[in-house]
Formats: C-alpha cells, sequence, structure tokens
C-alpha cells in the first residue's frame, strides 16, 4: 500500500478517525493525503429575491488549509511516538471546492490512492453508511476500499477482522486486498459466508470461492457460514463473540450488498454499533 486518503471535515469524529488510522495503519509504511472539501461563496436566496453571498465562507479556503495542517503536524506526532524502525511514512495535505464524493474521485485517481479513510457521524456506522448522505456519495464513487471509524472505536491492537461475502466471484478482489493486507499488519480474517435462509446457494460459485480461500494456504485465515432469516443481528453476534475489530463488506454498484440486507433490518440490529466498517468495491480494488 503506498497511499492512505483520510477525509475531514475537522469535527471531532474526522479527527478521532484520522488518529485512530494512523496508530492501526502504520505498519503499512504508506504515505498519508489529508482531504477536506468546502463550499466558497455560496448562493442563498433571500426574501427580496436577489442572492446574496454569506460572508464567513469567504475565508473557508484559508481556514481549511490552516486546519489541514494542524491536523498533519498532530499525525506526524503520533507516528514519530510509535515507530521503532525510524521509517515514517509523508504526511501532505489537500482541499478542494465543491462536491465531496466527486471530489474524492478525482483524489484518488490522481494520487493511485490504496485506501480512503472517513468518520461516522454517529455511533451505528453502518447506519451512517446506508443513510449517510456524505458518506455514501465517497463509497459510490470510490475505486478502493473506504473505512469507517466511529467515534468511539479504538484500532490500537489490530487483532482480527471478519469478511462479509454472499459469495459473489467478484468477492475474490476482497479477499485478495484483505489477505495482501494481512501479511503486512498481521491479524485474524474471517471469511464469513452469509445467505438467508430462504436462498439457494450456486454451488459453481460457492466452489470458486472455496477453492481461492483453500489456495491462498495463509496462516490465520478461518471460514464458517452464517444462514438465517435475521442474518445481521448473527452476523453482529458472531463479531462481538470472535474480537472483529473491523467489518469488511463488499459493496456492489447498484445493489448495496447485493440486496442482502434490508433497510428496517439494519436500523434494528445495528443501533449502538461500534465497530468500524471496511466497504471493499467489488468491481475494483
Amino acid at each position: 500500500m503506498k497511499m492512505i486518503l483520510m477525509l475531514t471535515d475537522f469535527s471531532i469524529n474526522a479527527n478521532h478517525a484520522a488518529k485512530t488510522a494512523a496508530k492501526a495503519l502504520r505498519n503499512l509504511n504508506a504515505d498519508i493525503l489529508l482531504y477536506n472539501t468546502y463550499y466558497d461563496h455560496p448562493i442563498l436566496p433571500t426574501y427580496a429575491g436577489g442572492p446574496w453571498v454569506v460572508e464567513e465562507f469567504v475565508f473557508r479556503k484559508d481556514e481549511s488549509a490552516a486546519r489541514l495542517g494542524q491536523l498533519a503536524i498532530q499525525l506526524r506526532h503520533i507516528i514519530a511516538d510509535l515507530s521503532t524502525e525510524g521509517v515514517e511514512p509523508k504526511i501532505d495535505y489537500q482541499f478542494g471546492e465543491g462536491s465531496l464524493g466527486r471530489n474524492t474521485a478525482a483524489v484518488i485517481q490522481e494520487n493511485n490512492v490504496d485506501l480512503v479513510v472517513i468518520g461516522s457521524s454517529t455511533d451505528s456506522s453502518l447506519d451512517h453508511l446506508i443513510f449517510g448522505r456524505d458518506t455514501m456519495q465517497v463509497i459510490d464513487h470510490s475505486s478502493c476500499p473506504v473505512l469507517i471509524i466511529p467515534p468511539r472505536a479504538d484500532l490500537a491492537r489490530l487483532k482480527k477482522v471478519t469478511l462479509a461475502t454472499a459469495f459473489e466471484l467478484a468477492d475474490i478482489n476482497a479477499i485478495n486486498y484483505l489477505t495482501g493486507l494481512q501479511k503486512q499488519l498481521h491479524f485474524q480474517l474471517e471469511i464469513v459466508h452469509v445467505s438467508a435462509i430462504e436462498e439457494e446457494d450456486d454451488p459453481v460459485k460457492e466452489k470458486a470461492l472455496l477453492n481461492h480461500i483453500d489456495a491462498i494456504k495463509q496462516d490465520n485465515i478461518t471460514f464458517q457460514e452464517i444462514r438465517g432469516k435475521d442474518v445481521i443481528k448473527r452476523l453482529n453476534r458472531l463479531c462481538k463473540d470472535n474480537g472483529s475489530d473491523i467489518l469488511a463488506l463488499v459493496h456492489h454498484q447498484n445493489s448495496f450488498l447485493s440486496g442482502l440486507f434490508d433497510k428496517s433490518t439494519t436500523v434494528a440490529a445495528l443501533d449502538n454499533q461500534h465497530l468500524p466498517l471496511m466497504v471493499i468495491p467489488a468491481e475494483r480494488v
């Protein structure tokens, strides 16, 4: 991994996410790029019929640069304090005006970003993932995995990652991505085949995925299946019981989670969830 993009709006949650990720991923020795999107000179309607410019936004560009610089200094201190080999990644920052999703896509392409980090606005990170407009913009425009970190998450010791898969062939990309990270961060990876009780598995896809998992022949990889009516609830219980630090999901474009989890089930099951989420695009990682 060469570059991690950390998105921030300078909120407490966003700063927590950046600092948490810097600690957890320091052994990747990847450079860090901080990025803030601002809206400069917004035009708002008035009762008089004419537009006016909100003065405070005139200074957003300078404010963005200054606060990004401060956060970069804080991350440098964190990484320097934790570094044992004297290798410290480069930490830089950029800012831009406009749509967060489109800007993120451009920054990823221009800087060959391998991972995006963003903070969730609530303790229910999957609820924010599905219903948070900004987060969904980032996910939909990102060609690389997105790590969403809730406010109270602690990744000081990344020991275990659980990948939930519906056994689509595109999920092989997610498995490869995580096993690549595993070699550098030395966490245990548990791959979980999740399916609704009324679904019939495709034996061809299932065999292909199992053969791929077996061919990796890498230590610290386990596999199991979850089948039932309330798969989200069972998956969350599993992550709690097996001590997972991150839950990884595969994002199939135009069919989030391949239609596996419906909205009402997610809202009910993920109340007060504090687990960081890594969303991996099915098309490209």
